[in-house]
């Protein structure tokens, strides 16, 4: 992606929050080893190149409460079958990934770490 300002803009928050990617909203996703990660919450997408980049997985907390979220870039995910998503990372890698930093997205530094992280830089 390169160290440029990226704008994200989640789905959720969008005017299509109807179109077909909204229907992954709410579904599992597992990590490489079938280990539940949490539901999907969002998706990001980037404004300049119209595409998405980032999935939203919420994990922890009880009903909402104390629930954190994790970004993975999409290039991060084997497989979509009948609403479930299987990330081809470990459990701990994704719970290890850099935070959210809202300065870094919009210096494009956040996606630039996340994808190097995840090694799709």
């Amino acid at each position: 992606m390169g160290s440029r300002p990226v704008t994200m803009i989640r789905l959720t928050q969008s005017a299509h929050r109807d179109a077909p990617p909204a229907r992954l909203l709410g579904c599992p996703v597992t990590d490489q080893n079938g280990n539940t990660l949490g539901t999907i919450d969002d998706l990001l997408v980037d404004a300049e190149a119209r595409r998405f980049r980032l999935i939203s997985v919420e994990h922890g907390g009880v009903v909402g409460f104390g629930a954190a979220s994790s970004f993975i870039p999409v290039e991060a995910v084997d497989s979509v079958t009948g609403g479930h998503i299987r990330i081809g990372r470990s459990n701990a890698q994704v719970a290890d990934a850099p935070p959210y930093d809202a300065n870094g997205m919009a210096t494009g530094e956040f996606c630039e770490n996340l994808y190097g992280y995840y090694g799709l830089a």
